[in-house]
């Protein structure tokens, strides 16, 4: 049997001696700091998952306020709508009921008057037939 190559156990010892010292110094830091990194993207993650949560849950409230302030919202504008339609057909009532009664007061004020012009018309028409008789007799009684 040859003596072990003695190279041979020189280069196993400085590879052993490399690789504790690769694995000390640099593995495992690198290691521990990648382990570091994914615990902390893992808590980031929670806290944006319970964050997001929160976020959907308040634009939920949100908007179940909105949708009913809009309901609100209309039933307050067809309210004062149909006060404004109320309050549009009342004045209109209204305004029909004074012009009827102009209307009425025109129609008695014409009547009157037309009365009062035939009263006069009739008056006149007699005392033209007199004048005309009048005239008509003293021309005869001349001729």
């Amino acid at each position: 049997m040859t003596p072990p190559n003695m190279s041979l156990i020189l280069v196993m010892v400085c590879f052993w001696a490399t690789l504790w010292l690769v694995q000390r110094f640099l593995i495992r830091p690198v290691g521990a700091t990648l382990e570091e990194r994914r615990q902390r993207l893992e808590g980031a993650q929670q806290e944006w998952a319970a964050r997001n949560e929160e976020y959907l849950s308040a634009i939920t409230r949100v908007e179940a306020k909105l949708e009913g302030a809009a309901k609100e919202a209309g039933q307050v504008r067809g309210d004062l709508r149909q006060q404004a339609m109320d309050t549009r057909q009342a004045a209109l009532e209204s305004a029909k009921e004074r012009a009827d009664a102009r209307l009425i007061e025109a129609v008695d004020t014409l009547d009157s008057d037309a009365e009062t012009a035939r009263q006069e018309l009739r008056r006149r028409a007699q005392e033209l037939a007199r004048l005309l008789a009048d005239r008509l007799l003293a021309r005869e009684a001349g001729s």
